[in-house]
Parts: structure tokens; C-alpha cells; sequence
């Protein structure tokens, strides 16, 4: 109570911060590319209009992924991104709990990519929903 008295007591320290941290909130929602369900990544890779790229190492990669995704682990993706060829398709990004795809996304923007989404939850989720990997 004391917390909620002082910030309305000095609303004009307070209002800047909030403003701040709810804008740092929005740039990080955003940051690398929408987020998108499993849901949503089952329906665009049946409808063919998806890249998958598993951002996850070899290893992780090779004991289980997402039909038809790609393996570029998130370390070489500035040098392998020109194996990333979607001429319509969206960029899918999937990593192990969906926190480092916004940062790959980042570095493919700044190469010229555009249409990327990030799978939310990254393949944690995919497994908890119960999904098949190879």
C-alpha cells in the first residue's frame, strides 16, 4: 500500500517509468518476428507456405524435429543465411523454448528476410502439445 501511496505521490517520477518499461515490453514482444502457435506453424507447413528453421544444435536436432525443418544452429546463422531461400514463404523459426529465435530473427532481418515468425514456446511447446517429431 505504502508502494501504490508513493508512486500516485510522485506520479511524475513514476508515469515516465511506467511509459518505459511498458515500451520496453512492446519492443520485446515484437523483437525478431511475430510469434506464432504450433497450431498456427501445423497449419502454414500443410498449406506448404512455410520454411522451417531449427535453430537448435545438431544434436538436439538429430533426437528429434519438426517435419521437414532445416537445421541451422543459432551460432551460424549470420554465416548460413544464404541457404535460407523463401521466395513466398514465411521464415519459421524454432528453437528450444522459443527466447533465441527473436535473436536470429534480428540478424535475418538485417540480411533482408522478411516474413519471419517465431514459434512460441519454441519445440518445448511443440512437445508438451503432444506433437510428432522425426
Amino acid at each position: 500500500m505504502e508502494l501504490v501511496n508513493f508512486l500516485i505521490e510522485h506520479y511524475y517520477l513514476s508515469l515516465p517509468l511506467i511509459i518505459a518499461v511498458v515500451l520496453f515490453l512492446i519492443s520485446n514482444a515484437n523483437k525478431g518476428g511475430k510469434k506464432i502457435s504450433p497450431q498456427t506453424l501445423i497449419s502454414l507447413s500443410n498449406s506448404d507456405s512455410a520454411l522451417i528453421i531449427d535453430l537448435r544444435d545438431s544434436e538436439s536436432f538429430s533426437a528429434g524435429h519438426i517435419t521437414a525443418s532445416k537445421n541451422i544452429p543459432l551460432n551460424e546463422i549470420s554465416r548460413r543465411s544464404n541457404e535460407i531461400i523463401s521466395s513466398e514463404k514465411s521464415i519459421v523459426l524454432v528453437c528450444e523454448m522459443g527466447s533465441s529465435s527473436p535473436n536470429a530473427g534480428e540478424i535475418l532481418k538485417k540480411e533482408g528476410h522478411n516474413n519471419i515468425l517465431i514459434l512460441k514456446g519454441g519445440i518445448n511447446q511443440w512437445k508438451i502439445d503432444n506433437l510428432p517429431l522425426v
